[in-house]
């Protein structure tokens, strides 16, 4: 597996009512800094400003990729080490994969999980090899998985699709995790 350096965080954009959820992207931050991860993502509400305030505070560096029409709303966080505008939130995901070696999803609402579910489909057609761990904090992502699961066991996807993502409930659960990983394609897509 090729060596991973930048980090694509997917996350919300509200900090969500478990206090875990703040509490582990701040350690997500400060563990991506102290392991020279910079960190790709957008935006400066919730989750989202806290991997990139964690991230910097800790002496990290932050790629900030956000659409025009969101930066006009004021929700761009411009102070961070590089900041990228895209025209539309299509030519954002496709930045944020051409930034990034790896994938961290943590708790999020609708747009997080089109970010995550985007980046598995396109693994699993081989647009891109790269790791997705969904850093299931508190067990967010247990009905994700289960149903992910579900499609599986009644024919909708294959069983292998379930091996294209890390499920972790600690940091040290998607590194180890990410260390590991071998890009698997699915058997209808392979000769």
């Amino acid at each position: 597996m090729p060596t991973i350096k930048n980090v694509c965080v997917f996350c919300g954009s509200n900090h969500g009512y478990d206090p875990q959820f703040l509490e582990q992207t701040n350690a997500l931050g400060t563990y991506l800094a102290h392991h020279d991860h910079p960190v790709v993502y957008g935006g400066k509400e919730g989750l989202m400003g806290a991997i990139a305030t964690s991230t910097m505070a800790a002496g990290g560096q932050v790629i900030g990729i956000i659409p025009t029409f969101l930066r006009e709303l004021g929700l761009a966080k411009d102070d961070v080490t590089t900041f990228i505008e895209t025209a539309t939130m299509d030519e954002r995901k496709d930045e944020m994969l051409r930034q990034s070696d790896a994938f961290i999803v943590l708790p999020g609402g609708f747009g997080t999980f089109e970010e995550f579910t985007t980046m598995l489909s396109w693994s699993q057609i081989n647009v891109h090899q790269k790791p997705i761990a969904l850093f299931n904090i508190d067990h967010y992502f247990d009905d994700l998985v289960a149903m992910m699961q579900k499609s599986c066991d009644a024919g909708f996807a294959p069983q292998e699709n379930m091996n294209l993502f890390i499920n972790a409930t600690t940091i040290d659960g998607i590194f180890n995790g990410f260390a590991t990983f071998k890009h698997q394609l699915p058997y209808k897509y392979t000769n």
